[in-house]
C-alpha cells in the first residue's frame, strides 16, 4: 500500500497573506483616522493620501467606498470588543462580564476616540450594521436570561434597545462638551432596568472602579 501523501504547504503563500492581511489592517485603521477627522466629505483619495497608498491599492482590498467604511466600522467595533472583554475574561459574575464591558462601551470617545467619532459621523451606515453589531449582546443576554440570572421575557428585544441607548450616549458623550461620566453610568443603568435589574443592583454594578483606559 502507497505511502500517504505528505501536504506540502507553501511557505510563500502563507507570507503573502500575512502581507495582504497587515495591509488590509493598516488600511482600515488609516480610513478610521480619516473618517472621524474628515466626515461626510472623505474621498478615497483622501483615505489613500493619509495611507501612503494608490488608490488603485484601496480598491484592490474594497471594491467602493462604501464597502470601505462597512468593513472600517465593523473592524472598529470588533477590535473594541475584543478589548474590552480582555477586563472581564477571568470575573466569575456574569452580570460583570455584561456591565463592565457596557461601562466602556459608554467611553468609547475616551478609549477609542477615532472609532467614537465615526460612529458619529457614519450613524445612518451604523445603523445599517446593527444586527451584526448587537449579536454578542444579544447571545449575552439570552444566555443570562436562560440561566435565571436576569428577568427578562424578551432577551433580542430588549438588547436592541440597550444597544441603541448606550449608542446615543455614545454620541452625547462624543457632541457634548459637558457630558460626564457619571451621565455615562446613569445611561448603563437606564439600560440594565430594561432586563428586570434594580436601581440598587445596577447603582451596585457600575460603582466599581474603571481600571485605566488607555489602551
Amino acid at each position: 500500500m502507497p505511502a500517504k501523501a505528505k501536504k506540502v504547504t507553501a511557505p510563500e503563500l502563507g507570507r503573502k497573506g500575512a502581507y495582504v492581511l497587515r495591509n488590509r489592517l493598516a488600511l482600515l485603521r488609516s480610513t478610521q483616522e480619516v473618517l472621524a477627522a474628515k466626515g461626510q466629505e472623505t474621498t478615497i483619495e483622501d483615505i489613500a493620501e493619509h495611507a501612503q497608498v494608490a488608490v488603485s491599492t484601496v480598491y484592490k482590498h474594497f471594491k467602493d467606498k462604501d464597502a470601505l467604511i462597512e468593513a472600517t466600522l465593523m473592524h472598529g467595533f470588533a477590535e473594541w470588543e475584543q478589548w474590552a472583554e480582555s477586563f472581564v475574561k477571568d470575573s466569575p459574575d456574569p452580570l460583570e462580564q455584561l456591565v463592565y464591558p457596557m461601562r466602556l462601551f459608554v467611553r468609547l470617545h475616551q478609549t477609542h476616540p477615532h472609532h467614537a467619532q465615526t460612529i458619529v459621523n457614519y450613524f445612518d451606515v451604523v445603523a445599517k450594521l446593527l444586527p451584526l453589531a448587537q449579536a454578542k449582546m444579544i447571545a449575552g443576554i439570552t444566555a443570562l436570561a436562560k440561566a435565571k440570572v436576569i428577568s427578562c421575557e424578551d432577551p433580542t428585544a430588549a438588547a436592541r434597545n440597550m444597544h441603541a441607548v448606550m449608542s446615543f450616549a455614545v454620541i452625547n458623550q462624543v457632541n457634548n462638551p459637558k457630558a460626564t461620566a457619571e451621565d455615562a453610568d446613569k445611561t448603563v443603568r437606564i439600560a440594565l432596568s430594561m432586563l428586570g435589574i434594580s436601581e440598587a443592583k445596577a447603582r451596585k454594578l457600575t460603582e466599581s472602579k474603571i481600571l485605566d483606559l488607555k489602551v
